[in-house]
């Protein structure tokens, strides 16, 4: 049953969440409405970074069309877009918040729980827990994928759990403009991984778990086609090893996230090309020091 937002005929009832939204100055904040607690989300206005452009000429020239950025428009286009495909998804059975509102730059959304972000820092979610939402996790992306659809980016801190079931957040972005759907669902997969290692151990048996769940119940074909885009990707992945120890966390973690994916023979393929270059390096070496 699809949640359609108030018609024209129900907006003067909107009046009290239009006061509250008028008296905060957050860009998304909670609030009470009609009894319920419901998530209030403005539009966002920013220019668009200058790492964009280069992104752009790094997935030209190494083509790999995940390197193409894919950030969400500003302002009220942005709002409007993600109000839509909320709308869309609830309709296609996907477990995503209700829409309750939607006015020209903000939405309302029913709250979902809180973000397994959430739940995987608190000190009183228990390692039991902590399997129990990240296996319902990774099954809800791979249903997600099986469906045919894709998230953009399933971080961590963009899904929700309620103690019953996953609810997906944050629309905003969209990378199905510049991305297939396969790429965008690939996509996914290296978002959900990284956002893994951002939260828990490197060495923490429930990635393991919540990888292993997501390659059982997703397209087979999907995965298959992450390994062979990380395995492509091995001048990317020696750079960030090389950096891993000095480099943020962000780094660190993109390392671990290729580190699982990478096949056995783009290892052994891997460690060829770094002996040979190590190789060419020493020979020009020595070839200036005997010049």
């Amino acid at each position: 049953m699809s949640s359609q937002p108030p018609s024209h005929s129900q907006q003067p009832l909107l009046q009290p969440l239009r006061q509250q939204i008028a008296e905060q100055s957050a860009r998304t904040f909670s609030c009470q409405f009609e009894g319920q607690t419901v998530w209030v989300k403005r539009a966002e206005y920013h220019a668009s970074p200058r790492w964009r452009w280069l992104a752009s000429c790094i997935a030209r020239i190494s083509n790999n069309p995940l390197y193409i950025p894919t950030q969400a428009p500003a302002g009220v286009v942005a709002i409007q877009e993600e109000a839509k495909r909320l709308q869309h998804l609830s309709d296609l059975g996907v477990p995503v918040p209700k829409l309750i509102a939607a006015e020209a730059d903000w939405i309302a959304l029913a709250d979902a729980g809180p973000s397994l972000k959430q739940w995987l820092l608190s000190p009183d979610c228990s390692e039991q827990e902590k399997s129990t939402i990240l296996l319902a996790a990774a099954k809800a992306l791979a249903d997600l994928h099986q469906a045919g659809r894709w998230h953009g980016r399933p971080a961590l801190r963009d899904m929700a759990w309620d103690g019953e079931r996953i609810c997906f957040l944050d629309f905003e972005e969209d990378p199905a403009k510049v991305l297939t759907n396969e790429q965008c669902q690939i996509r996914d997969v290296l978002v959900f991984i990284h956002g893994l290692y951002r939260y828990l151990p490197a060495d923490s048996g429930l990635i393991t778990q919540a990888i292993l769940c997501y390659k059982t119940h997703a397209p087979q074909h999907i995965w298959q086609q992450s390994v062979q885009l990380v395995d492509r990707m091995w001048v990317l992945y020696r750079l960030v090893h090389l950096l891993s120890p000095i480099a943020g966390k962000d780094v660190r973690q993109a390392y671990f996230m290729l580190r699982y994916l990478r096949s056995p023979e783009a290892r052994r393929r891997s460690r060829l090309r770094w002996l040979l270059l190590t190789t060419l390096g020493l020979c020009f070496t020595l070839a200036n020091h005997i010049d």
